[in-house]
């Protein structure tokens, strides 16, 4: 690199040092900092000249040319010294005589680089070597003082040139004029320094021209980006899973099309799920699980900026989730009913008496699903999980554990070691252990075991064990006094109480002492004397009368019905049946054979005449407003009845029913007097009670019919048949309202006389032709 006259490199700014007089003329360096008296060091690689040897010595001032001249100047002097003091050439070498600077191979700079500035590593002096271009340049950091003192001398800066070989040379130190400033004298002299070579206006040159260029990188490089991730925007990145499908590389409608192919049939099929041993499935629709494949492919294919998705275009994409729609409510419902298929029902243990000894069974501990856990796992996993799903379960807790069970098995075989003694009223009934344990058990009570004794049968083992301890009760009843009814007291009798005998055998049973004293106690009648008084029974509310025949068998059989009907007190709800309350019609009951309908013929048979007892019952609860379940008329009509109201009776086929459904109870009362059958019923007037009879219908007049056999049975000829109607309202008398509104139709067959006529005398046989 050239200098300009003025001191300026041709290619920098501001000189670097004052401009030289004459081509040969240097400048002294600035005090503190000297300069290297070493000689200048040639490259010899680039120049190809020979290399220095490190045993010879330069000669100074040899081939040098005047430009590169390496000056040494005194501090001392340089203070007084002017610019026309300013050394020339000619004292160069008596400077050299005193500091002749030798250079080592290696200290000469490489070709590596030629604007670089590199530190001898290998040198003891620290020198520095700046090499620019075809130049080199040698500066030592030494201090000037510590080099003055030293050697008297001025350290020197060599500068070699690669066009010659170069001697070093030195020059005395001269003084400087005054004029002189110390910026001026730092370094060689102007134009001849390496420094000069780095231009200090080129940055601001370059500067917009390096942005320009690093602009343009920017928006190819951001174009490049741009265009890479529109080019991939459609396209699923590679090696993306979904539920084990790969949907890599294709596009949003492929991938959709391939989910719902692949996953369809697993997203409609039951799913099986297991906890512990137990397994069943859920129903995907109807656990609101629908499988959503567009929501799931939504977000792999829209454009983005985003690194991440170009890094994963590049590197491959990761598993992705499958999107589901999920009917929360629908889920929870589904839940629980798998809940119940999987749940293992906990054992309770037992403890029971079986042939007079104790006996227990194990507690058994349950298992069921943890429904909490279990709608998240089908909630997360349903799609992607392995089949059967797995799971988690819980435990389940027995009613009674095992600790419990041998608590109660020990209290068991306890009762179980011997019998029990009642003592009671100077009475004692041991209780073997097999009739004891037979009357108790170990129920669970509260989350425990709990022994319990049945109190009755306890009592009906204590009164099988003793002589006469009990009497029985009279209860209370209702009885007639001069035709009216009366309420005769009960009287109390004697009794176990069956809860103080359980408790005292069980005291016994458990304890050291085995025998439980206990008391007789009052047995209250079934029936008080308030309980009827409450039942309102204190008028007649219905009677009805019914004439007797002259058949003094069949009469008999109706006073034997007449007093099992007495008394009979029907409460309200209750039904009053003819059948049970005047049975069971059998001789050893009373009743004698009299005539009777059978088969359309008057025969004899036992209790013959107490339809008559039917018919008036059930006239007496006509007229008092029961409500009729069941009655069936005659089939010949009797004139000794009302037309159409009255009732047959035939036992084990037709009966005689009404029922109370008054709030009062309906005491009957029935009894013979004055050639009639009476039937009356007591209580307290509830109903209203209005009928009708229609006329006669289809009326058909009585014959006389003429059999023979000896099965006839010879009849006077009766009544005609015909049909008639009976019509019945019921209404409650205090309020008016109407709660029977009814109507029974019947047809009478016409009883026709029967005449048995005699047999025809039988015809004598003919001789037999072949006597003689």
């Amino acid at each position: 690199m050239s200098s300009s006259p003025d001191g300026r490199s041709a290619a920098s700014g501001p000189p670097t040092g004052p401009t030289p007089q004459h081509p040969d003329e240097v400048t002294t360096p600035a005090p503190g900092y000297p300069v290297l008296s070493r000689p200048p060091v040639e490259d010899h690689e680039r120049s190809g000249e020979a290399t220095v040897d490190e045993s010879s010595e330069v000669e100074p001032g040899a081939g040098r040319p005047a430009g590169d001249e390496a000056v040494a100047v005194d501090p001392d002097e340089h203070d007084g010294a002017t610019d026309d003091d300013t050394p020339s050439a000619e004292t160069a070498p008596a400077a050299a005589s005193t500091t002749d600077a030798v250079v080592d191979e290696d200290d000469r700079p490489s070709d590596a680089d030629d604007d670089s500035v590199e530190t001898d590593d290998d040198s003891d002096d620290d020198t520095v070597v700046i090499r620019s271009g075809d130049r080199t340049e040698v500066i030592s950091p030494v201090p000037l003082a510590a080099a003055g003192a030293a050697s008297g001398t001025e350290t020197a800066t060599t500068t070699t040139s690669d066009s010659a070989p170069t001697d070093a040379t030195t020059t005395p130190s001269t003084p400087s004029t005054p004029s002189s400033s110390s910026a001026d004298a730092v370094g060689p002299a102007a134009g001849d320094s390496v420094l000069d070579d780095f231009d200090r206006t080129e940055p601001a040159r370059r500067w917009p021209r390096n942005l320009l260029w690093a602009g343009c990188a920017v928006l190819v490089l951001a174009g490049a980006y741009v265009a890479a991730q529109w080019y991939f925007a459609d396209r699923i990145p590679r090696e993306t899973t979904v539920a084990g499908i790969d949907i890599g590389g294709l596009s949003n409608d492929a991938a959709v099309e391939r989910l719902e192919s692949e996953l369809g049939g697993i997203a409609s099929a039951p799913l099986p799920v297991t906890a512990g041993e137990a397994t069943t499935t859920v129903d995907p629709a109807a656990a609101g699980l629908t499988f959503d494949a567009e929501a799931t492919v939504d977000g792999l294919t829209s454009f983005s900026l985003s690194p991440s998705r170009l890094l994963a275009q590049i590197s491959g994409g990761d598993a992705v989730k499958p999107v589901s729609v999920i009917d929360d409510a629908a889920l929870a419902a589904a839940v629980e009913t798998m809940g119940l298929d999987l749940e293992v029902e906990a054992t309770s243990g037992t403890v029971g008496f079986v042939d007079g000894a104790a006996v227990a069974t194990e507690a058994v501990e349950g298992s069921g699903a943890d429904l909490e856990v279990s709608t998240e796992l089908i909630r997360d996993t349903w799609l992607t999980a392995t089949r059967p799903l797995v799971l988690p379960t819980e435990p389940i807790e027995p009613d009674i554990n095992q600790a419990e069970t041998d608590e109660a098995f020990a209290v068991a075989q306890t009762v179980a070691s011997a019998p029990v003694t009642v003592a009671v009223a100077d009475q004692v009934a041991e209780i073997p252990v097999e009739v004891m344990t037979a009357a108790a058990s170990m129920p669970p009570v509260d989350g425990a075991l709990q022994l319990t004794f049945d109190g009755e049968l306890l009592v009906e083992d204590v009164v099988a064990r003793t002589t006469d301890l009990l009497s029985d009760a009279a209860d209370a009843k209702f009885v007639f006094v001069d035709g009216a009814p009366q309420i005769e007291a009960g009287l109390p009798g004697t009794t176990l109480d069956p809860e103080a005998l359980a408790a005292a055998v069980q005291t016994a049973a458990t304890g050291e002492d085995r025998t439980a004293p206990v008391e007789l106690v009052e047995s209250d009648p079934a029936q008080s004397t308030e309980a009827l008084e409450a039942l309102g029974v204190t008028e007649i509310v219905s009677q009805f009368a019914t004439p007797l025949t002259n058949e003094p068998v069949r009469t008999e059989n109706l006073r034997v019905a007449a007093e099992r009907v007495t008394g009979t007190l029907v409460l309200p709800g209750e039904e009053f049946d003819l059948t049970q309350v005047i049975g069971p019609i059998t001789a050893a009951n009373g009743y004698q054979a009299a005539h009777i309908i059978s088969n359309g013929q008057i025969v004899d048979g036992i209790g013959g005449g107490l339809s008559q007892m039917s018919t008036t019952t059930y006239n007496v609860g006509f007229f008092a407003g029961m409500v009729d379940l069941e009655h069936r008329p005659h089939s010949y009509w009797f004139d000794r009845y009302p037309e159409g109201r009255e009732s047959t009776l035939a036992v084990g086929q037709i009966n005689m029913r009404w029922r109370n459904d008054s709030p009062y109870g309906v005491l009957m009362q029935s009894y013979i007097a004055d050639g009639k059958l009476h039937v009356v019923a007591w209580s307290t007037p509830y109903y209203t009670v209005t009928d009708s009879t229609s006329p006669r219908s289809d009326v058909v007049a009585a014959t006389v019919e003429h059999k023979s056999g000896p099965g006839c049975v010879a009849q006077s000829r009766g009544n005609s048949g015909f049909s008639v109607s009976i019509s019945r309202t019921v209404t409650i008398t205090s309020t008016g309202e109407k709660v029977i509104d009814e109507t029974n139709s019947w047809r009478y067959r016409p009883q026709n006389g029967v005449v048995c006529d005699a047999p025809p005398p039988a015809e004598p046989e003919a001789p037999d032709a072949s006597e003689g």
